[in-house]
């Protein structure tokens, strides 16, 4: 089966204290880099246009392309919270409901649906209709799909049979599949092209992604789907645990390349981090930590969008993990994790991921020698603007440094900002001929953004 690989930095180098040499009449623009340090390989041409290979090719879909969803609960879609969801900078939206609600055609639910579609499609956004039952028998399961697509028709773009299908008790793969079948044959004779994405797999379920390639499932739908809930302590590394190594961004990293042949596109259709209290959930920085790595290191392994669990929580007390996994508090208060996505989704509209330059991380400073380095680039192609993108996946709040070289002396380095500072801050870097020397730049588990331009790549 052919795989990708992701093109995913983990630089963890410690080469000991930096040596700066001034320039003189010899080596002028020079920097004399440590004992140690790999010399620059022949096949790296400095000169020479980057060629920009995306490593991710579901993602350059366009200049308006938007790959960050949020998942908004029906019945709090007021106008101030919806104002709040646009004001994030989403692509699109996942409504979710249920079967129940749905099962006479007289229902009053059907007008607030439309009216709740409407309302989405004219701000701009793609909207993702989750059809949740009970019980999956293809026939009955049929139906009420078709009463939904006679209620809102081709506004909806996507829509998605069932969640969390591989803990659902009332679905066998054989009936799931049958009920795929059945609507794909409404489909054709529709003549409409929305696409059918497969119910959530919570976690990277291996046993039942395999059951699921049995039943032929994949070639019945357009696009995969899974739901994430990271552990603080497991995002980017393995885990040997089953439970935590199911939802570790590692994981899904290489289910992701595995599931390629396939040539479908997949969607995090549910990324949660909860901040109910302690052990139940994580602080409010680390949530907002949590969810631009993750979001980050999915979107370059592979993921065409990432739907983020809620807007806003719906306990109170901090007691329900599921329930206090938005942005906003109960109370309507922005968590760090609001401003931060909002930050993050102005960097990664029209953009896409591309293999990185030669990148040489030269160590750490003290304290952080042995925090592990994460980078990205990003490029987006209507402003020509290249986006450096780096963190550690330790979450200390000691200030912390790291050292780093890129050999690519024809960028102009612009400004980097932290996701949460929201500030264009100055780079501590130096020139040279071949390289840019990156010297003390702060180094946090909250990812930090350099962003530098100059440079029209080729490919």
């Amino acid at each position: 089966m052919k795989k990708w690989r992701a093109k995913l930095l983990l630089l963890v180098v410690a080469v000991g204290t930096l040596a700066i040499a001034l320039p003189s009449a010899a080596s002028k623009d020079s920097i004399e880099l440590p004992s140690g340090f790999p010399p620059l390989e022949d096949k790296v041409d400095t000169e020479k246009p980057a060629t920009i290979v995306p490593t991710n090719p579901y993602l350059v879909r366009g200049p308006d392309y938007q790959p960050l969803g949020l998942n908004l609960q029906s019945e709090l879609l007021s106008p101030e919270l919806l104002r709040r969801a646009d004001e994030l900078g989403a692509g699109a939206y996942r409504l979710t409901i249920r079967e129940t609600d749905f099962a006479d055609e007289d229902s009053p639910n059907f007008f607030k649906l439309r009216n709740v579609v409407r309302r989405i499609t004219e701000s701009g956004h793609e909207i993702m209709l989750t059809l949740e039952s009970a019980r999956i028998s293809p026939n009955l399961y049929s139906a009420y799909f078709i009463r939904i697509y006679n209620a809102v028709g081709s506004q909806v773009r996507y829509y998605q049979l069932a969640d969390n299908i591989n803990q659902h008790l009332g679905l066998s793969t054989a009936d799931y599949s049958e009920a795929l079948s059945l609507i794909r044959a409404f489909r054709n004779s529709q003549g409409d092209d929305f696409k059918i994405v497969l119910g959530g797999i919570r976690g990277i379920d291996r046993a039942f992604i395999s059951e699921l390639e049995e039943k032929r499932v994949f070639e019945r739908v357009d696009a995969l789907a899974f739901n994430l809930y990271p552990d603080a302590n497991h995002m980017e590394i393995p885990y040997a645990g089953r439970e935590l190594a199911s939802m570790s961004l590692f994981t899904a990293m290489h289910a992701f390349g595995e599931l390629a042949s396939y040539g479908k596109p997949i969607y995090i259709t549910d990324l949660g981090v909860s901040t109910a209290v302690s052990p139940l959930g994580v602080s409010q920085l680390d949530q907002a930590s949590m969810l631009s790595r993750a979001t980050l290191y999915l979107l370059n392994s592979g993921a065409s969008r990432v739907f983020l669990h809620s807007l806003q929580d719906t306990d109170a007390n901090l007691i329900n993990p599921q329930k206090n996994m938005g942005l906003l508090t109960y109370g309507g208060k922005a968590k760090p994790a609001y401003y931060a996505i909002e930050r993050l989704a102005g960097v990664l509209r029209g953009a896409f991921f591309f293999q990185p330059y030669f990148l040489f991380q030269m160590g750490n400073e003290f304290p952080a020698q042995g925090d592990p380095l994460f980078a990205h680039f990003l490029y987006r192609p209507t402003d020509r603007t290249t986006y450096f993108i780096y963190w550690t996946s330790k979450m200390n709040a000691l200030d912390r440094y790291t050292n780093l070289v890129i050999y690519r002396p024809q960028l102009e380095v612009r400004g980097m900002m932290n996701l949460l500072s929201g500030e264009s801050d100055a780079v501590p870097y130096r020139r040279a001929q071949n390289l840019i020397l990156f010297h003390r730049l702060p180094l946090s588990h909250i990812p930090t953004f350099i962003e530098m331009t100059g440079e029209e790549p080729s490919g």
